[in-house]
């Protein structure tokens, strides 16, 4: 993979306070983006932005809810121009069978995952399109091919958001602007422990065990390889892909980047 320079742009990086978002942040960085770094938790963004600066890179912290209109207009105000946006705020909860969700449950996993991407784009998007440049990555999640059981609301907004990607790339790409999602596969993350930890009687034994197994023998990746994966798409080498759902563990996805593919 060719390095990217990204001096002179502004990445705006959702749910940036801790594992594929915090590591997206500074390899970002780390190629001379200005990193607004944004979360709804003000202590872990002020973290990840303090120690941008400390390595000599460009950071700010933002606080913002997705989910709220409100908020993300106060975001887009504070970030100003913008190049780049990573959305990758995201809440599996809640983990239980669908006909067993309270309403207000599933609401606010939409609004998360779901409403939150649209939001974002809505706000952050038209300035690209006034530049004619621009690149928006959208993490997504295997589970949205509906194969994960006890994952309804999670899945479901997932899925809308590949689809919300193919359909924006559709409305942009001759603008300048690229629009992808990745899935990028098991990673290390906080919400992989949450995932352990849930209760069986909502998750299933079998899907527990199944998680819990992949942490034992040491199959899930780390948050800096689908951090690879984005710079390859906001970098030159991603200026030729469009409307794509970049899948990390297919092998000719994983080898643009110099990654292995994770057997499970």
């Amino acid at each position: 993979m060719r390095e990217p320079n990204l001096s002179g742009r502004t990445a705006v990086v959702t749910g940036g306070g801790r594992g594929i978002g915090r590591a997206t942040c500074v390899a970002l960085a780390r190629y001379g983006a200005r990193v607004v770094v944004t979360a709804r938790n003000r202590d872990a963004i002020e973290g990840v932005a303090e120690e941008i600066r400390q390595r000599g890179g460009n950071a700010e912290a933002v606080v913002c809810d997705v989910a709220r209109e409100d908020s993300v207009r106060d975001l887009a105000q504070a970030a100003g121009r913008v190049d780049i946006l990573v959305n990758n705020a995201g809440n599996v909860q809640p983990i239980a069978p669908l006909v067993s969700l309270d309403f207000a449950d599933w609401k606010h996993n939409i609004a998360v995952n779901l409403d939150g991407v649209f939001l974002t784009c809505r706000y952050l998007v038209p300035g690209m399109i006034e530049r004619g440049w621009g690149r928006v990555v959208n993490v997504t999640s295997g589970s949205a091919k509906g194969s994960q059981t006890a994952w309804g609301a999670y899945a479901s907004a997932k899925a809308g958001v590949e689809v919300m990607t193919k359909v924006l790339a559709r409305e942009v790409g001759d603008k300048g602007i690229r629009v992808n999602a990745l899935r990028p596969g098991i990673v290390d993350t906080d919400m992989q422990r949450e995932i352990r930890e849930t209760d069986e009687r909502s998750f299933g034994r079998e899907n527990l065990e199944r998680f819990r197994g992949y942490k034992e023998r040491g199959l899930l990746r780390n948050p800096e390889d689908p951090a690879r994966l984005i710079l390859w798409l906001v970098g030159p080498e991603g200026d030729h892909t469009n409307g794509e759902v970049l899948i990390i563990d297919d092998p000719e996805v994983a080898a643009r980047v110099g990654l292995q593919p994770m057997g499970r």
